[in-house]
């Protein structure tokens, strides 16, 4: 009996890859399964699996073909975009322009979206379907990244998406893509399931289903790789890089990200009502809030030693950073260096603004996104404690986290971008743009609004010209960085750990995919 089964056991280790289940512990889950709620990073990673775009970027973040099979343009306001034959929504039904074009009208108008796509078709004027596989874009203005901006952008099946809600998503009634793996189960906040698409495309994938386990809890879900509980986890806390890479039945995948770590100033006097800004004990009430002056918020720059935040708080699985992208960005500028760091300064930058005995502020972060974000603001509060601005830190998951800062209820907080496109006009224009102006702003948590900045996005976004195209980023950037209102303080970098036996492409834009991960040779 026992060589029975132990038969049977070498049997079953010996299954090919397709009938086994890949299960990947994440950090973070989606806010929802609808792919066109919320433009936010893990939101988008996850409806990859399900739903596919015009073109998507690669792991190097290379815009390839995926459902468009060509795009283009004479003058940068009429595009003309191919579409891929022969590929059938899950249902079996033919996947057609007319897919495309409601698809691209639906992404800016999902109600309550906590982050709107809109900010990557705001350049759409109209849609027009030439034939079953082929339709035309007309744009107000000449709009040379569109293909960029609409690579963000699902594709979703009219049939099943027209009159259905976020909801008619969460619930798998409307989770109908052309993606290489069907919707399973959805737990909010804990699990996801997916099977795979045998009538797929480009062919089948290797994992005949794919689970996505939800443990925010760093050392968690370090313990559940160790253990075999998982096989893949995303976001290898920097302290457990080390004891993964060091174990022989691990490995760690790494790769500089596109993802930058930064601090957010709400300035306006508005933010003094969340308590979050406020005078220190025995001082009268503010009437002002000291994050209006720009010396303030210049001082609370040099406060911050990015290097050390690097070093000692993330273990160097990170690159102290002065500027919006990483090096190899369109955008990004080599003579840009790394804010320095300066207590005497800043100290002399707050008595000039009228605070020489400082003020008291609440910095916030969510505690299950960004790799060591509690230990960060540590670091940032204890530094800034030191010339004056006592500190008080305040952290609480994601999902509590999103709604709070965008309902501007946090004027001083920790967070992160991922720039999909390889260009500063993708971090620029949602981050800083004025909201509601024009498509811009989208993505803007702190009230921020430059008339001067607007003009120069809007202008950048038009210019066909790559080299006038730089300039005017640059001129943005430079205003940008000036305001100390959005302060970049470093780029991740990307830990996956793994057991042996599979492998895979880590990716710059921070994405887990399962189509990224095979059984090794």
């Amino acid at each position: 009996m026992r060589c029975i089964r132990l038969a049977a056991l070498l049997a079953i280790a010996a299954l090919p890859a397709a009938a086994q289940t890949l299960t990947i512990g994440l950090a973070t889950p989606p806010t929802a399964l609808d792919p066109h709620y919320h433009a936010h990073a893990q939101s988008s990673a996850t409806a990859a699996h399900v739903f596919e775009t015009l073109h998507a970027p690669n792991a190097a973040m290379q815009l390839e073909p995926e459902l468009a099979t060509a795009a283009e343009t004479t003058d940068g306001i009429t595009w003309t975009v191919r579409l891929r034959e022969g590929v059938r929504w899950h249902d079996g039904t033919p996947f057609t322009a007319d897919d495309v074009a409601f698809s691209l009208h639906r992404a800016g108008n999902v109600p309550n979206s906590p982050g709107s796509f809109g900010t990557y078709t705001r350049e759409v004027r109209q849609v027009e379907i030439i034939g079953p596989h082929e339709l035309r874009i007309t744009t107000a203005a000449p709009a040379p990244l569109l293909m960029a901006n609409l690579s963000n952008i699902f594709i979703v099946s009219r049939r099943h998406g027209e009159g259905a809600s976020t909801d008619d998503y969460n619930s798998g009634r409307a989770m109908v893509g052309t993606g290489p793996y069907r919707f399973a189960r959805w737990s909010a906040g804990t699990e996801a399931h997916y099977t795979r698409n045998d009538t797929y495309w480009r062919g089948r994938e290797p994992w005949e289903r794919v689970a996505f386990r939800v443990i925010p809890n760093n050392s968690a879900r370090t313990a559940a790789l160790l253990a075999g509980d998982v096989d893949v986890i995303a976001d290898i806390p920097s302290a457990d890089v080390a004891r993964v890479r060091g174990d022989r039945r691990l490995q760690v995948f790494t790769i500089a990200s596109n993802r930058l770590v930064f601090l957010g100033f709400d300035r306006t006097d508005e933010a003094l009502a969340t308590g979050h800004i406020r005078a220190n004990d025995g001082a009268p009430a503010l009437t002002r809030n000291p994050l209006g002056d720009v010396r303030v918020r210049r001082a609370l720059s040099l406060a911050i030693d990015r290097r050390a935040l690097v070093d000692r708080i993330n273990e160097g699985q990170a690159i102290a950073t002065g500027q919006f992208l990483p090096e190899g960005f369109f955008g990004h500028f080599a003579d840009i260096p790394v804010e320095r760091t300066d207590p005497d300064a800043a100290r002399r930058l707050l008595a000039e603004a009228g605070y020489p005995n400082g003020f008291r502020l609440t910095i916030t972060t969510s505690n299950d996104r960004i790799v060591n974000s509690a230990r960060m603001i540590q670091a940032v509060a204890q530094m800034w404690t030191r010339i004056g601005v006592a500190t008080a830190v305040e952290t609480m998951p994601h999902a509590v986290f999103t709604p709070r800062r965008n309902r501007y209820e946090l004027p001083v907080f920790l967070s992160s971008w991922g720039n999909q496109t390889g260009e500063a006009l993708y971090t620029l224009v949602p981050q800083l743009g004025t909201r509601g102006q024009g498509g811009l702003g989208n993505a803007n948590r702190i009230r921020y609004s430059n008339p001067a900045l607007d003009r120069l996005l809007v202008a950048a976004g038009a210019e066909v010209a790559a080299p006038r195209r730089l300039a005017l980023i640059r001129e943005a950037t430079d205003l940008a960085l000036a305001e100390a209102v959005m302060l970049p303080l470093l780029l991740q970098v990307n830990n996956w750990g793994a057991r042996q036996g599979i492998t895979m492409t880590p990716r710059i834009d921070q994405y887990t995919l399962a189509m990224s991960i095979r059984p090794a040779d």
